[in-house]
């Protein structure tokens, strides 16, 4: 018979860790938040002190390796570039009107066995122009109204088990998970005619004017492209009516159907993340950052 402690002992041991959990680091010279995702195995760092320093590398490092994350990222004002990329990180993209009147810049690693991180091959940025080049020869034959498109607004808990069931068996494209600290979030339900729903997503911060944009499945046919297209126009403008200045998105850079609906709905690539998500069997794949510009406050122009 097994006592009662070592039951409770083997009950602590089995508990299931969070899907995203904050994670603290602090000392006299560096205090960060690291924002862990172990479904889409990645870590957003957000710093709270700037500076270039070992330390922040180290505990990075550290956490990633303990949890087996791959891809590690970073969005900062221009002038905390520099602080980064002395420390191993890689300026891979900008998201325009980030903190409503700058830019963020984003810095990603991938954490591998070397020092330095892996970088975006000539072959994948070939790869990415030739996926972008067919999205917009695409999105030159859909009109701004799409016949037959039906988007409404859906509920979480709706969103919560589409997204469960899509990423059973496999890794799908959007996880629905916390991307930032004290962020709001909106689902759209979206279909064109007969094609299968997807879901869209949109976690927005009022305070800085931003918003993370999720596609929950990659498209399989014309329909479903053109559903995602019209989900994300719709998005758009509750998004600007909520006073969202800018949209940002990942994908997958070797999808030209997705892409074709990033252009449709007025998105553009600004940057390009090595292995910045996971593919359909479990590995990593580069992702373009598609962002868009939904206000310009003050009517002031952006760096």
């Amino acid at each position: 018979m097994v006592p009662a402690k070592a039951k409770v002992v083997a009950a602590k041991r089995t508990k299931k860790k969070p899907t995203v959990e904050e994670l603290y680091f602090r000392s006299d010279s560096a205090y960060l938040c690291l924002l862990l995702n172990r479904r889409t195995r990645c870590i957003r760092v957000i710093d709270f002190r700037a500076g270039a320093l070992p330390a922040k590398r180290l505990y990075i490092q550290s956490v990633a390796t303990q949890e087996r994350v791959e891809k590690v990222i970073t969005l900062v004002e221009k002038d905390e570039v520099s602080s980064w990329t002395r420390v191993g990180f890689v300026r891979e993209g900008t998201i325009p009107g980030f903190y409503k009147r700058s830019d963020g810049h984003l810095c990603g690693c991938v954490i591998g066995d070397r020092t330095a991180s892996v970088e975006v091959s000539d072959a994948s940025e070939k790869l990415t122009d030739k996926t972008i080049n067919a999205a917009k020869r695409a999105a030159k034959d859909i009109p701004e109204k799409i016949r037959g498109a039906s988007v409404r607004k859906a509920n979480e808990k709706d969103a919560l088990t589409a997204r469960d069931t899509a990423w059973r068996k496999n890794p799908a494209l959007g996880a629905f998970d916390m991307f930032g600290r004290d962020a709001g979030r909106i689902y759209y339900e979206a279909s064109v005619k007969r094609s299968k729903a997807n879901f869209i997503s949109a976690e927005y911060q009022d305070c800085f004017g931003h918003a993370l944009i999720e596609v929950l499945r990659l498209p399989n046919s014309e329909n479903e492209m053109l559903a995602i297209a019209s989900g994300l126009s719709t998005l758009g403008d509750d998004l600007q009516e909520r006073g969202i200045v800018a949209a940002f998105s990942f994908a997958p850079n070797d999808n030209v159907e997705l892409s074709t609906a990033f252009v449709v709905a007025g998105y553009r690539k600004t940057g390009l993340l090595a292995q910045g998500i996971l593919d359909g069997a479990g590995g990593r794949k580069d992702a373009i950052l598609w962002t868009r510009k939904l206000a310009n406050p003050l009517g002031e122009d952006y760096e």
